[in-house]
C-alpha cells in the first residue's frame, strides 16, 4: 500500500516538476482553455504545450471536455488548486531569496 502512494505521489512530484507545467496550471487555474490559448497565454509551442498537458493529465491534475473539435482543459478539482496554492506558498516561504531556475 505504501508502495501505491509512493508512485502516484512521484507521479504528480513529476507534474509538478516543470515551470512550463506550474504556469499552465496557475493559468487554468484562472478558468478552463483550449490548448491554443494555453499555448499562447504561456508563450509555448502548441505541440509543447500539449505535450505538458498531457503530463498533468497522466497524473490526473487536469480533465477535458469537448466541445465539437474542440477540447478544453480544467484543473480536475479543489484540491489541485490547492496543491498549487501550497506549492507557491512553500516556494515562496523557503526559496523566496532565490532568483528562478532557469
Amino acid at each position: 500500500m505504501a508502495r501505491e502512494i509512493a508512485a502516484r505521489s512521484d507521479r504528480v512530484g513529476k507534474a509538478l516538476s516543470s515551470p512550463a507545467r506550474l504556469e499552465l496550471l496557475d493559468l487554468l487555474a484562472q478558468c478552463e482553455r483550449t490548448v491554443d490559448s494555453l499555448a499562447r497565454a504561456a508563450d509555448l509551442q502548441v505541440s509543447t504545450c500539449s505535450a505538458h498537458l498531457q503530463t498533468l493529465k497522466r497524473a490526473r491534475l487536469v480533465t477535458t471536455r469537448k466541445d465539437g473539435t474542440k477540447v478544453f482543459y480544467r484543473l480536475a478539482g479543489t484540491d489541485v488548486a490547492a496543491l498549487y496554492a501550497g506549492v507557491q506558498q512553500v516556494s515562496a516561504a523557503h526559496l523566496g531569496d532565490l532568483a528562478p531556475a532557469r
